[in-house]
Order: C-alpha cells, then sequence, then structure tokens
C-alpha cells in the first residue's frame, strides 16, 4: 500500500502498520486516512517520535498519537 508523504517518502509505512494492527477499529481507522492520502485529500508525516501528523488542504491538522487522535488546527 503506498503512502505518500509532503516529502515524498514512505516514512509513514511502519508507523501506520504498528499503529493499526492490534485492533481492528483503529486498522479500519487508519485505512481511511490512507486512502485519503492515496487519493491527495491529505497528506502525513511521521514525527521523530513516531505519531503521524495528517495535514488537509483546508488548513485542518491531526495528531495520531498511539492511543488518541488530536486536532491541532
Amino acid at each position: 500500500m503506498s503512502r505518500r508523504t509532503r516529502h515524498g517518502t514512505d516514512a509513514t509505512a511502519d508507523a501506520f502498520d504498528e499503529l493499526s494492527h492490534a485492533d481492528p477499529a483503529r486498522s479500519l481507522v487508519m485505512a481511511y486516512f490512507n486512502q485519503l492520502v492515496i487519493d491527495g485529500l491529505a497528506e502525513w508525516d511521521m514525527l521523530a517520535n513516531g505519531d503521524i501528523r495528517l495535514c488537509f488542504p483546508t488548513g485542518e491538522t491531526f495528531l495520531l498519537a498511539e492511543t488518541v487522535i488530536i486536532r491541532l488546527a
């Protein structure tokens, strides 16, 4: 599965798999986020701590952490 980031890398692949593998509901949500990225409707980057920042062109930004999703902007 391809994951596009702002920098054109596949840096979120391991984080995506790690965050979604233990919980089926989480896996489904991450798959929806991934589809938004594949469709070009969002971009995501893996942060130094392993969390994922999901950004939409409209300005909404979310932090996908291990146990919580936080809206940053």
